[in-house]
């Protein structure tokens, strides 16, 4: 059995946001499935299940996503190394994807709240870019400091902006490539989906 987690915040304010891709994603796995969520209250977050697979989306702040995906995961017993993870990268590319293993959070909250809820890093990741804004390169994809002035830092705002117009176009290339790296990773494993979408 294979845990597959994306991340975002709930709520509508936050449903077109760069930082809800994980949400966009997974809602969309979930639907080219033909298959539906259901509420689970003592998971904190919406869930289904199939014979292979469990599919969630946290229904906590970002930085608490690791409460859920800890809770699904121990109730049905699955192994950690075979959670994957679906999120937003600040660090690729708007529509690049990266199936990675382990590895640090890179500044993201919810990745880092899954990690210290596991109390490891060694879960697959399905890493979605969303490009950055102008930054230097060590604040891009670190975590989002605020600046000087006690304001949001030019990432912060960043990821919780709608997607641009132009972005909107390009999302149903980048849905359905992350369909298929879903699809080929519950049925092929990792290292072939690494080498075939990396």
């Amino acid at each position: 059995m294979k845990l597959i987690a994306g991340l975002g915040n709930t709520g509508p304010k936050y449903k077109n946001n760069r930082h809800n891709l994980g949400f966009i994603l997974v809602d969309s796995f979930v639907k080219s499935q033909g298959l539906s969520w259901r509420y689970g209250a003592d998971f904190m977050c919406y869930w289904l299940k199939s014979n292979k697979f469990l599919v969630i989306k946290p229904t906590t702040y970002m930085n608490k996503s690791g409460a859920s995906v800890k809770a699904v995961s121990g109730f049905y017993k699955i192994e950690i190394k075979n959670i994957l993870v679906v999120h937003d990268d600040l660090d690729l590319d708007f529509g690049k994807i990266r199936l990675s293993f382990g590895g640090s959070g890179a500044g993201h909250k919810g990745v880092e709240s899954v990690i210290e809820s596991l109390g490891t890093p060694e879960f697959v990741r399905l890493r979605a870019g969303i490009g950055s804004p102008r930054l230097t390169r060590v604040e891009a994809g670190r975590s989002l400091p605020e600046a000087t002035d006690g304001k949001p830092s030019d990432a912060e705002k960043y990821v919780l902006e709608d997607f641009t117009n132009e972005e909107q176009v390009k999302l149903a290339e980048i849905i359905q490539n992350c369909q298929e790296a879903i699809k080929s990773y519950l049925e092929f494993g990792i290292q072939a989906t690494m080498n075939r979408f990396n």
